[in-house]
């Protein structure tokens, strides 16, 4: 059973960016969007040999990361626990063969089968989960990506503030995470740390791009 603590961290920190925020945060994520993917994507994902064959594009949002993997990739299964992100996807994408949309409770993948994923993508979502949800979720990148995938993370490098805090007063809403604490959990799930780059958003190395491998 999935502990109360858990369940109501899903509520009060994932439920946050669907139809309350649909114009003052998507809208402006969506214009921003290209300039990221300049300054934070490509540069990572050309180092290494991914596989765009089915790409998961996690807590997808209104899908501004997939309108640019769909340059790249023969299928994307985009992810969010919002329902209303997620029926607001399926209007957007209801004629694009190459996109398919699933809704995801907070914690897991359960409806993404074992190996199934060739390279895993999250970008501007995990940097506001707290420890205990990202922790739950690294395992089940790992079970859903095929051996030799990677997974790309944009994740927070955040510590200043400690992990029980309100992740709303931080910085740009970043939760407690670093490099460090995040290359040990994503071990421990059993990936390979391909890299890691520290970025800036708006306040020094707030930010890390973490690229990760399933052996």
């Amino acid at each position: 059973m999935l502990p109360f603590s858990l369940k109501s961290l899903v509520k009060r920190n994932s439920l946050l960016w669907g139809e309350d925020v649909a114009e003052d945060y998507h809208g402006v994520a969506a214009r921003d969007m290209q300039i990221h993917w300049d300054t934070y994507i490509a540069p990572a994902v050309s180092r290494h040999p991914i596989d765009y064959t089915s790409v998961v594009d996690f807590a997808c949002g209104y899908g501004r990361n997939t309108d640019l993997l769909l340059q790249h990739a023969d299928h994307v299964t985009m992810i969010d626990v919002n329902k209303h992100n997620v029926e607001y996807c399926q209007a957007k994408y209801a004629d694009n063969a190459k996109v398919t949309i699933n809704e995801c409770n907070g914690y897991d993948l359960r409806n993404i089968a074992d190996g199934s994923c060739t390279f895993f993508y999250t970008f501007d979502s995990m940097v506001h989960f707290p420890p205990k949800i990202l922790k739950a979720y690294i395992p089940e990148f790992f079970r859903v990506l095929t051996s030799g995938g990677y997974a790309l993370i944009h994740h927070s490098n955040y510590t200043a503030a400690g992990p029980n805090a309100d992740f709303k007063a931080n910085p740009h809403w970043r939760n407690y995470m670093s490099a460090e604490l995040f290359a040990d959990i994503a071990k421990a799930a059993g990936f390979t740390v391909a890299e890691q780059k520290i970025h800036p958003w708006a306040v020094q190395d707030l930010d890390c791009v973490s690229v990760l491998r399933k052996p």
